[in-house]
């Protein structure tokens, strides 16, 4: 039988497969891993999902996976796609010796290694110098959760992130994350203009449910909450946030005709 015309498993595509195969197996101790055909590789690897007391928590992650001798780089291109990424994203590196195959994956001696990406694609200049860190388990999960506020505040969203819906309650321990990880001193003011940006949406939102309860402290909230929302519209955002000014006013018309004359706050209530 002759081989001379079948396709070829070339080196490249061998120690690709291989690196994955590795992160593969380190990943699936704490996560589903689910890989990424190939023909639909942008940039990623695989799209995981962490795992908590056996059962999915919905946190996702990306991994795109290296197994080179020198430091990885990533393309121009890939950087550009994962910039609008929903979801954290990290590169694990693993570091090749000599060409060496590892039989062993516990046996690599610090050649894992792993990047998060998401504060270098949200450009948060006190994480500029940051590079790759050795891999371990709950170092790489600490991270993951902060860098899943990261995304969510990044949308302008402030949600509080409990870690004990990730993590178990030794890990949450040994990580030292605390109750709740909304950073207000740390974190968050590194999103401030994004969450300043939609700051008016949530009390809009409850000025209108309280509108719709129609008793007059739910009416006399409501007023509160749209005089709020409507101070929060930036100056400059006025002309491209029209629709929503002019709503937000039409609904503190329809508040103060609720209310009437006998029930309004005075002026300076406002």
């Amino acid at each position: 039988m002759t081989t001379q015309n079948y396709p070829k498993y070339i080196a490249a595509k061998h120690k690709g497969n291989i690196g994955e195969a590795i992160a593969q197996y380190f990943l699936a101790k704490f996560c589903l891993v689910h890989k990424i055909d190939g023909s639909n590789d942008l940039g990623n690897d695989f799209i995981c999902e962490l795992i908590k007391n056996q059962a999915p928590t919905n946190l996702l992650f990306y991994v795109q996976v290296k197994f080179t001798r020198e430091k990885p780089r990533i393309s121009k291109s890939t950087l550009a796609y994962w910039k609008g990424s929903p979801i954290p994203v990290y590169i694990i590196w693993i570091q090749e010796n000599g060409g060496s195959v590892p039989s062993d994956p516990e046996r690599m001696n610090g050649r894992i290694k792993y990047l998060r990406m998401t504060p270098t694609l949200h450009d948060l200049s006190r994480h500029a110098q940051e590079g790759f860190k050795p891999y371990s388990e709950i170092d790489f999960k600490r991270d993951l959760i902060i860098d899943y506020t990261r995304v969510q505040y990044e949308k302008g969203f402030t949600p509080i992130v409990e870690p004990r819906d990730y993590l178990t309650i030794d890990e949450k321990n040994i990580a030292g994350i605390g109750r709740y990880t909304l950073y207000i001193r740390d974190v968050i003011p590194e999103y401030a203009d994004q969450i300043l940006k939609r700051a008016w949406v949530q009390p809009y939102t409850v000025a209108a449910l309280l509108f719709q309860q129609d008793t007059v402290t739910s009416n006399l909230n409501a007023l509160r909450a749209i005089n709020l929302a409507l101070s929060l519209i930036r100056t400059e955002d006025r002309d491209r946030l029209s629709e929503f000014f002019n709503e937000m006013n039409s609904l503190k018309n329809q508040i103060m005709d609720k209310l009437g004359p006998e029930n309004r706050p005075y002026d300076n209530e406002d």
